[in-house]
Parts: C-alpha cells; structure tokens; sequence
C-alpha cells in the first residue's frame, strides 16, 4: 500500500510541477498516455517538446512501478525508481 501511495504522491508532484510553472492554456490532468498527447496537443507543444518527453519518461516509469509492486525488493524496481527521482529534477530545471 505505501508503494500505491508513493505513486500517487509522484503523480501529484509532477502535475503540480508541470501546472504551476507553466503558463499554457490547458493544465495537465493525469499521467496516462491519451492525457499526456492530449495535453500536449491542446497547447501546442510537439511530441519532441523537452517537457513533454519528460512527462512521458516519468509516465513511463510510474506504470512500470505499477504492474511490477508485487516486487518492491527487485533491483530493476530500484533502478527505476532512482530514474524517476532524476526525471522529476530534470522536468523541474527545464520549467
């Protein structure tokens, strides 16, 4: 349970990065992969777009974290979980 709730408390972190520091017409509502695209298209901000490659690492990295909890003690579990810590720091350099 406290993985489920670390997850989500990342999930939180990076909207609350991603909507409070910039200033685009449309805030981002969720960490799926439709409501990434849609957010990006909404504003105008292509695929190739820095923020939007982190938004989609760090989506990415959560839903591995998801379907592999069963195995909070597995390396790769570990290793992933140091790679979001870096995506965070960097999605919050480059906003």
């Amino acid at each position: 349970m406290d993985e489920f709730v670390s997850r989500m408390a990342t999930q939180r972190q990076v909207l609350g990065i991603v909507n409070s520091r910039l200033g685009l017409h449309e805030k981002l509502f969720g960490l799926s992969s439709n409501a990434i695209d849609r957010w990006a298209v909404t504003n105008q901000l292509g695929p190739s777009s820095e923020v939007v490659k982190l938004v989609k690492n760090i989506s990415s990295e959560l839903f591995f974290m998801a379907t592999s909890s069963q195995e909070p003690v597995s390396c790769e579990y570990e290793i992933r979980k140091e790679k979001i810590i870096e995506a965070i720091a960097e999605l919050e350099n480059s906003v």
